[in-house]
């Protein structure tokens, strides 16, 4: 009964801590901590295994001997894994010092092998039974074992302790569940199946040496759980996994006969499987998980140091723009006055290059004026004297303005209205500045035919809009047309000057009414229409 206890023990105990080390070490397989955990898992398995197989019953003397010299070379390398476990725990990078290369290495390896010589072990006093465990004849150099043993385990929980003390937060909390898991279970395991034995030859708790390592898995788990330890992220689908292999091991131990002992290792294999499929598969989700949320704040993190750019790049556009607007002024002035004779009469062939400056002067002013509203409407302080306003009386003056130029370019200009109401709430400057800019483009990109400027009402809605019979659009520059410093193709190779503001600025002022603006074209070569629309005011 004591055997079939153990056997359960040492079964649960291997795979409870051999599903925790796969776990942490899968998680994060450079991580010079979950590797060191992964290997004190597989050598605790290893001790608790012969430690179970050095009492029973079964065996020939020599094989009872081997087990126990095994038990405490595993025993020796066991406690060695766990002071290196706790020297670079945290850690997920470490390079070992020196002191471990000449000194703490030969130590161990020495050590390790003097167990499996007659040293340590100098044959069996009497063999395992129902009411005894194996007792064997201690030699020499037993002590030694003992001391380095006892020395690894008293430092390891020395320098968790240390790390403990130091640490705070959650790290504080991780550290002490992993701290009293350890003390309560190397606790045991020295008390009961080193010091006991080997002073007092008390054996009789030996066996249990599984059991002892419960509290340190129990808690270590605990902590992974509650506080996310080694930055394990998927322990709710290994702890789930874990009780189908810990259940389906039971079934397979309380198995009566070939049949069912057959049925419950399939059963227990194809478990292993899918459940390490299922534990790869959490992991590589929570992991693309991980790269789309670090994606994210990186975003987020740009989109932050952007709009610092942006802001900064709006002032500097406004100050720069105030700076050029009072010497552009001052040249408009000059030249006004000499076209007027201010200064006297003008030679005839100078009115002409006169009229050039002129006319870049005007398109400097534009530009300047355009920034300084792009400016201040990215950021939020354009003012807007809004107040009602009829629509047609500003595209009538507009229209009246442009005429001499239709005559110019014999281009044929129209106004048509096709309502009865045009009452609007806007700025008259702004929504004048708008159709301006619209109209005037009309006409730069029409050598002949028709422009044909339109006012009609759609439900609630005001629509101005301007025909040409100008190189027209191509369905991806009619989406793209108003954005900031974007041209069209066509309009670029005609028109040269220009930043591509006009469009974007006029599209934020439209909006800042409530309304939209935009274009269509039946394709090049076939003209287009410009429009705005915006909310009718009912009286």
């Amino acid at each position: 009964m004591i055997g079939d206890f153990n056997l359960i023990a040492i079964s649960l105990v291997s795979t409870a801590i051999a599903i925790l080390g796969v776990v942490v070490f899968v998680n994060n397989k450079k991580s010079s901590t979950n590797r060191a955990f992964l290997l004190f898992t597989l050598l605790t398995i290893l001790y608790a295994a012969f430690n179970f197989m050095s009492n029973q019953a079964g065996f020939a003397p020599p094989r009872i001997l081997l087990f126990l010299r095994l038990t405490i070379f595993f025993a020796v390398w066991h406690a060695f894994s766990i002071f290196y476990l706790f020297s670079i725990f945290p850690k997920k990078t470490y390079t070992a010092p020196l002191l471990y290369r000449w000194i703490l290495w030969p130590l161990t390896i020495a050590t390790a092998i003097l167990t499996m010589t007659p040293y340590m072990f100098g044959g069996i006093e009497h063999m395992p039974s129902t009411d005894h465990v194996a007792k064997a004849i201690h030699g020499p150099a037993l002590p030694v074992f003992g001391i380095v043993s006892i020395g690894f385990v008293f430092a390891a929980i020395i320098m968790l302790f240390k790390k403990t003390r130091l640490a705070t937060g959650v790290e504080r909390a991780q550290y002490k569940l992993v701290f009293l898991g350890t003390v309560i279970t190397f606790s045991f395991v020295l008390v009961f199946n080193l010091i006991l034995p080997t002073m007092y030859e008390i054996l009789v708790l030996i066996p249990f040496a599984p059991l002892f390592f419960f509290p340190f898995i129990i808690l270590t788990a605990y902590a992974i759980i509650k506080y996310r330890l080694l930055d394990i992220k998927t322990i709710a689908t290994e702890l789930l996994i874990f009780a189908l292999w810990i259940l389906l091991l039971v079934r397979l131990l309380a198995a009566r006969d070939i049949y069912d002992v057959a049925v419950g290792a399939v059963l227990l294999v194809g478990s292993l499987v899918l459940g390490i499929l299922l534990i790869r598969s959490v992991l590589r989700e929570v992991k693309t998980r991980e790269k789309m949320e670090k994606l994210a704040l990186d975003l987020e993190i740009a989109n932050i140091d952007l709009k610092s750019l942006d802001e900064a790049k709006s002032d500097f556009i406004s100050i720069a723009s105030h700076q050029l607007r009072t010497p552009l002024s001052i040249i408009k002035g000059y030249i006004s006055m000499m076209r007027e004779g201010t200064y006297g009469k003008l030679e005839t062939k100078i009115h002409d290059p006169l009229e050039k400056v002129y006319i870049s002067n005007e398109r400097l002013i534009a530009l300047v004026n355009d920034l300084l509203d792009l400016s201040r409407m990215e950021r939020g302080r354009m003012q807007f004297d809004m107040k009602p306003t009829r629509l047609f009386e500003i595209v009538s003056s507009i229209v009246s303005d442009f005429q001499i130029v239709a005559r110019n370019k014999k281009i044929k200009l129209t106004l048509e209205k096709y309502f009865i109401d045009d009452l609007i709430i806007g700025d008259a400057n702004k929504l004048h500045q708008v159709m301006l800019n619209l109209v005037d483009n009309a006409f730069k990109y029409t050598n002949s035919g028709d422009v044909s400027v339109k006012i009609t009402q759609e439900d609630n809605l005001i629509r101005f809009s301007v025909t040409d019979t100008g190189p027209g659009l191509s369905s991806e520059e009619s989406r793209k047309l108003f954005g900031k410093f974007v041209r069209g193709k066509e309009q670029s190779a005609i028109h040269t000057e220009g930043l591509g503001l006009g469009l974007y600025v006029a599209k934020l002022i439209a909006e800042a009414h409530g309304g939209s603006i935009g274009a269509t074209s039946p394709g090049k070569g076939k003209g287009s229409t410009f429009f705005m629309l915006l909310p009718l005011v009912r009286i």
